[in-house]
């Protein structure tokens, strides 16, 4: 089963503790949002959970580090962007009438 949502800023994940270690994807805060709800059946070994959980937060860490990388990128481009901008006005400033030193 494939399903499909968007997340939006009030998007959350909710978790229950052992026994009952459920894990709830909510990408809306809404009435009417989705909500996908994980659990393990009745006498999953506690160890296969932590095996399951050490994956999907595996999962979850490459997502959000992929994330992460983009956001630094387009700040790194918006910050040089502004830095060549700022000097561009500075040598035409120099150019028009000698200011800026």
């Amino acid at each position: 089963m494939d399903a499909y949502d968007f997340w939006t800023k009030s998007g959350c994940a909710d978790s229950g503790t052992y026994p009952l270690a459920t894990l709830a994807l909510r990408p809306g805060n809404e009435a009417n949002a989705n909500v996908l709800k994980m659990l393990f059946k009745t006498g999953t070994p506690v160890d296969e959970q932590l095996a399951v959980a050490d994956r999907v937060l595996a999962g979850v860490q490459r997502w959000r580090d992929g994330i992460a990388e983009a956001a630094q990128t387009e700040r790194t481009a918006v910050d040089e962007l502004a830095a060549a901008r700022e000097e561009i006005a500075q040598l035409k400033a120099e150019r028009d009438g000698g200011e800026g030193e």
